[in-house]
């Protein structure tokens, strides 16, 4: 940590540049990139963490031809001074000479060099920038299609990286491949530097790098290379968290310079946007926080808190173990319906506002919004007991809970066949909660969903319990899993869209929307692309504005 250096956040410029869909059958889409630019850039541009503005950190998501990226770039290169970022995710390409090139989505791998961009342009770019340090992360690949999509006919050539006075990260050696494990959210490469960035400290790039490499090496995937010219490896892309204050601030505080609001920006978590990836203990008194939001967004204490500050909203989902950055999706077209309904009312209330989507275990679901980790839940059971620690809107949707089992097990026809068999439910579940009471079956409550359908596939357990719309469409998706048909257990429940308390106006500008939302339509099309298997029962599942404004926002 000796020595750590962190950029100057008024003249300092970052362009995050990731092509994930391409035109050329013979380039395999990668969806991990967008999720790997939206995280980056919530990363760097943290409004207490992060070391970049947010109008100084441009992402450029499937650039269509090079003069999208170098327009860009240019803008960057003339005004960076204190640090320049340049990040690049997608296929690495070899020209018919083996010179490296970044591709873009209409790129055609016959003809490399005149549909990507050339390495040495970007060098070119980056050298000539005047900025005291310049960083380039390169996450691209050489091959590797039987791991994942995350193929191409290339390889980072790593002595072609010679920039003088830059520091160079890359994922991989010349001659292996990048990995974009399927399902992942981020590529191996990416989703370990995020984790790197975020482990309290901060890490300088070097640090950075050793801990990436330490994480794929673990995995046995290839290891990261670096070059480093100068001192720019002790420079840290992230400001840690401070140490709690020996008392919390005075009403003195209001007037601190701004010098002393600079300070504070370096106190930890969930003032309003924390970590979504990383948990990071919230040591800062209410008091300091409830201060620290005034001073850095405005306004009255209620106001400062609002989900919609900025135009990204951390939605929780319930998924792999929120410790991995390799989570794998595992309720099917559930997820994307409920991610449609959250997308579509952020809409109504603001066209700018986007969902990043967070995947949460079971059991902590409630703690990762009273934490901050997420700002809203896409599809939380509205138990009243919930309702008390929790604000909802909803319902969204209704199921009752049911059963899903192996392909050609037929032994489930009625409720009390149950007995002796093994039941999996995640822990923390509204489906463990109920199997609890129905000590006939055996259960097993495992961390997640994913682990259970895993456990199901092996035959380590017989039945799955869960809602009976996500399981319909999982089953729908794999041949080797059926639902036991008209076999339920407890009173159907209502998902709705949680937030933390105290968050009563966004709840009803939320309410009013999904109202909105439902009678324009849009909810039944959602439920109908997304849920083929139960598309009939759209009509009788969809939520009434009586429902809607009966059971939201009761806190």
């Amino acid at each position: 940590m000796t020595g750590t250096r962190f950029p100057d956040r008024a003249t300092s410029r970052a362009v995050l540049i990731g092509t994930g869909s391409f035109h050329d059958p013979e380039l395999p889409d990668i969806p991990a990139v967008q999720a790997n630019l939206d995280a980056l850039r919530l990363t760097l541009t943290h409004p207490v963490h992060g070391v970049f503005a947010p109008e100084h950190c441009v992402v450029v998501a499937d650039p269509k031809d090079q003069a999208t990226v170098g327009a860009a770039l240019s803008q960057a290169v003339r005004e960076s001074e204190d640090l320049l970022l340049v990040y690049y995710c997608g296929h690495g390409l070899l020209d018919e000479a083996g010179l490296l090139h970044f591709a873009l989505t209409g790129t055609d791998h016959q003809n490399v060099s005149w549909s990507a961009i050339h390495l040495d342009l970007v060098k070119r770019m980056v050298g000539g920038a005047r900025a005291k340090s310049r960083v380039l992360v390169l996450d691209c690949c050489f091959a590797g299609k039987a791991i994942s999509a995350m193929a191409g006919s290339s390889g980072l050539a790593l002595g072609q990286l010679n920039l003088t006075g830059t520091y160079t990260l890359t994922s991989t050696t010349a001659t292996a491949p990048s990995h974009a494990p399927p399902g992942a959210a981020h590529t191996a490469f990416t989703g370990a530097m995020l984790e790197a960035l975020t482990v309290p400290g901060p890490l300088t790039l070097d640090e950075v790098h050793r801990h990436v490499d330490r994480e794929l090496a673990g995995l046995g995937l290839p290891r990261p290379q670096r070059r480093s010219v100068g001192s720019v490896g002790g420079l840290s892309l992230v400001r840690g968290p401070a140490k709690e204050p020996e008392k919390p601030p005075t009403g003195d505080a209001q007037a601190s310079t701004e010098a002393d609001i600079d300070s504070l920006t370096t106190a930890p978590t969930s003032l309003r946007r924390v970590w979504a990836w990383r948990v990071i203990p919230a040591i800062t008194a209410l008091c300091a926080m409830a201060l620290l939001g005034n001073l850095l967004w405005g306004g009255e204490s209620d106001d400062s808190s609002s989900i919609f500050g900025d135009d990204i909203v951390l939605v929780g989902l319930e998924g792999g173990a929120v410790e991995s950055f390799f989570l794998t999706p595992a309720w099917g077209h559930f997820s994307a319906f409920n991610l449609d309904v959250v997308e579509g009312i952020l809409k109504e209330v603001d066209t700018d506002l986007r969902p990043i989507r967070v995947d949460i275990q079971s059991s902590e679901q409630i703690n990762s919004l009273q934490e901050g980790k997420v700002e809203v839940n896409a599809a939380l059971a509205m138990t009243s007991q919930r309702m008390e620690r929790l604000e909802f809107v909803g319902p969204i949707a209704s199921g009752a809970l049911g059963f899903m089992v192996r392909a050609g097990d037929e032994s489930i026809k009625i409720l009390a066949d149950l007995k002796e068999k093994t039941v999996c439910a995640p822990g923390g579940s509204t489906g463990a909660d109920i199997m609890k009471g129905y000590p006939q079956a055996q259960l097993i409550a495992l961390k997640d969903p994913h682990s259970c359908i895993e456990s199901l596939k092996k035959k380590n357990v017989d039945v799955v319990v869960g809602d009976t719309l996500p399981l319909s469409a999982l089953a729908l998706e794999d041949t080797e899993l059926r639902i036991a048909p008209n076999v339920t257990i407890g009173a159907p429940s209502q998902y709705g869209i949680a937030l933390p308390k105290g968050h009563n106006k966004d709840c009803v500008r939320l309410r009013d929307a999904l109202v909105k939302y439902v009678d324009s339509g849009k909810w039944s099309k959602a439920f109908r692309d997304r849920l083929p298997n139960p598309a009939h029962r759209a009509n009788e599942l969809q939520p009434s504005a009586t429902q809607i404004n009966a059971r939201s926002c009761r806190g």
